[in-house]
């Protein structure tokens, strides 16, 4: 046969030393590889006329044949294998097999921190020395592929698994769980299939063509704003007056670490967000600064910080670029300067886009508080800048009659932790981190009250969708009224002797706040026509409301350290106009009430507004009454042009809508 005189004339061939480890090219197409020592390529190689290349290094073998210990890959193996299937998991039956167990899996943690602990950056790169204007996913490296398979994390949660898909700015956006339900349930079943968790995707295995930016998705970048700063002493002056007056009802920011980025690190120098923010803060305070070099007119009060806000952008010319904490608390300040101003309107739309863009992030979800005290502030300090804008989101909604931007069942975010920023970090004990001194109330409980007020709001919109609303919700929104008002903690209660200026304002905005509630549950009950007993009875609710509430300014007022702000000039007008149409349906009644009181408190209310006109608009619109006679000479004319002219005021300013029956 032919085959046979072949291997005749060739000769008995040499043994083939088997390959123990494939070549790249027959590792990557799957196939069998016959390297071969001698030629120093496979065969496939040599057909395809390729480079034979031995990249993979020969694995170590396991412990030796009677050891106890379990190598990291049995761990590995072990670890998967509980989490795929923690329910259905074998517990073997020999107390010194769990016990090895136990052992094996401690000895493997053990080295992850050792791991953990040579891989963290050194201090020099910690999150402290990171721009304070990013995120918490905005710290983490720029590329993960940067890191090694090996360094992956075994013991992540399947979230931050599925975050790792992502790379560059792509990684820093929040999806929902809902989202991810599917992709998570595919992952359990391919490791308890497996027996292992499956490596991530490499950038190997990447089209950088649909992983990266092309130039045609760069949207277009302005130039940085050259902003104009006031003098460093007038910085540190009204920075100062913007933590004494407002930041105690709106605690937003972190004294401390603002102060720092400012004074010390002169951080609005070189990040244009936080410099935003601190023109916002300085346009704050100038509202409570008598230094004439905040004016914008010399010749005006109410252009007091004029000159730093009018240079804030608060559009961004990028929406891929992923939202930093500055420009949250941006949205936020801005939103408290401009609420009382003819640009009042914009708020409802601000506030709006900074909630969604928090939502972009995750701020309105539940998060670990963090294992350093520089990740603990940044956590806090998102928390704060969330609820501030809820609540802020809830008033605005409240007075133009809005839809919320969102409500109480979008939010799984814990209340603010009741510590004041004094005492958020001890360098001496950091177990004293973030601890309140015992028997010191913290101010910032004052702000959880608020928020459990908002909360319980929520069924507001009930009785503004409804034509005729549901008595049931009526008295149960009246019953939580009551309780909010009875879990009030004895430092807020309404004592106009209150030696502690900070309880003193507080305690007057909650009492305040609890006044403006009842008129706003009980004011859509208020109907012209007959007198029908409910809305008689929401009618007498609303005047003795409006009447504590005008008596809670005067009490107010008498103290030397009282502040104007702007937030009491809405339900100081709300209370005026339930006075009036108390007075015009007693007269319908032909009632014999005198009105005589009911108008001395609507003149009242009247010389508060004529307090806050040098600062602010809104309170001189809601003034604005040509000829009005001296309170000595009080005429039911007088107060039926005031009503009349804030009718028309209101219709056109969309102010209070919701108010006006």
């Amino acid at each position: 046969m032919a085959h046979s005189e072949d291997d005749a004339e060739d000769g008995p061939k040499p043994t083939k030393r088997r390959a123990t480890i494939a070549c790249q090219s027959c590792r990557s197409r799957k196939v069998k590889c016959d390297y071969d020592v001698n030629k120093g390529a496979c065969s496939n190689c040599l057909n395809m006329k390729i480079e034979c290349k031995q990249t993979s290094q020969k694995q170590k073998r396991g412990p030796k044949v009677g050891s106890r210990r379990r190598p990291a890959s049995d761990v590995k193996y072990l670890v998967y294998k509980i989490l795929a299937a923690p329910l259905s998991f074998a517990i073997p039956e020999d107390f010194q097999t769990i016990r090895e167990m136990l052992i094996d899996l401690a000895t493997y943690a053990r080295n992850l921190e050792h791991e953990l602990d040579r891989l963290r950056p050194p201090p020099s790169a910690s999150p402290s020395s990171a721009p304070a204007g990013s995120s918490p996913a905005a710290t983490s490296p720029s590329n993960p592929d940067s890191q090694s398979e090996d360094e992956f994390d075994v013991v992540q949660s399947l979230s931050a698994r599925i975050n790792r898909v992502g790379i560059g700015k792509f990684r820093q956006r929040h999806v929902t769980p809902a989202s991810q339900l599917l992709l998570r349930t595919a992952l359990d079943i391919r490791d308890e299939v497996n027996g292992a968790e499956s490596r991530v995707m490499s950038s190997r295995q990447r089209r950088p063509e649909f992983w990266h930016p092309s130039p045609w998705h760069q949207c277009y970048e302005p130039e940085e704003p050259a902003y104009v700063f006031p003098e460093d002493a007038l910085i540190r002056q009204l920075v100062s007056l913007y933590f004494s007056n407002v930041h105690y009802l709106f605690p937003l920011l972190h004294r401390p670490t603002f102060e720092n980025h400012v004074f010390k690190e002169k951080l609005h120098l070189t990040d244009s967000c936080f410099a935003a923010t601190l023109l916002a803060v300085c346009s704050i305070g100038s509202r409570h600064c008598n230094d004439p070099r905040v004016l914008t007119d010399e010749n005006h009060l109410r252009s007091a910080g004029w000159k730093y806000f009018k240079q804030i952008r608060l559009s961004r010319a990028s929406f891929v670029q992923p939202v930093s904490l500055f420009e949250i608390q941006l949205y936020a300040l801005c939103t408290i300067f401009m609420q009382p101003s003819p640009i009042g309107e914009a708020t409802s739309s601000l506030v709006g886009m900074g909630i969604r863009f928090a939502q972009e992030v995750g701020a309105h979800k539940r998060h670990p508080p963090g294992k350093t005290p520089q990740e603990r502030i940044e956590r806090e300090l998102w928390k704060r800048a969330y609820w501030v804008l809820v609540s802020l989101d809830f008033f605005v909604s409240s007075s133009t009659g809005r839809p919320r931007a969102t409500t109480e069942k979008d939010i799984e975010l814990e209340f603010m932790t009741e510590c004041d920023d004094e005492y958020w970090v001890d360098e001496s004990d950091p177990e004293l981190c973030f601890v309140q001194p015992s028997g010191k109330p913290s101010y910032v409980e004052y702000w959880n009250h608020v928020l459990r007020l908002v909360f319980l709001a929520g069924n507001l919109h009930h009785i503004r969708s409804s034509e005729f609303p549901s008595q049931a919700t009526l008295l149960e929104l009246a019953a939580g009224l009551d309780q909010w008002m009875d879990s009030m903690p004895s430092h807020l209660r309404w004592d106009p002797q209150n030696p502690n200026g900070i309880f003193f304002l507080q305690s007057m905005m909650l009492q305040g706040a609890y006044y403006w509630f009842q008129c706003v549950i009980h004011h859509p009950f208020v109907r012209p026509g007959p007198v029908s007993p409910l809305n008689f009875s929401s009618l007498a609710i609303c005047t003795n409301a409006a009447r504590s509430y005008v008596h809670l300014l005067d009490r107010y007022f008498q103290r030397p350290d009282s502040l104007m702000l702007p937030h009491m000039i809405p339900p100081a007008f709300i209370s005026a106009v339930l006075l009036l149409i108390n007075i015009w349906k007693s007269t319908w009644m032909n009632s014999a009430m005198d009105p005589e009181k009911d108008i001395a408190q609507v003149y009242r209310c009247l010389e508060i507004m004529s307090m806050y006109e040098e600062r602010y608009e809104m309170p001189g619109r809601f003034r604005c009454v040509p000829h009005l006679r001296p309170r000595s000479s009080c005429q039911l004319f007088d107060v039926e042009m005031f009503c009349l002219q804030s009718f028309r005021r209101v219709v056109s300013l969309r102010y209070l809508v919701n108010s006006i029956p």
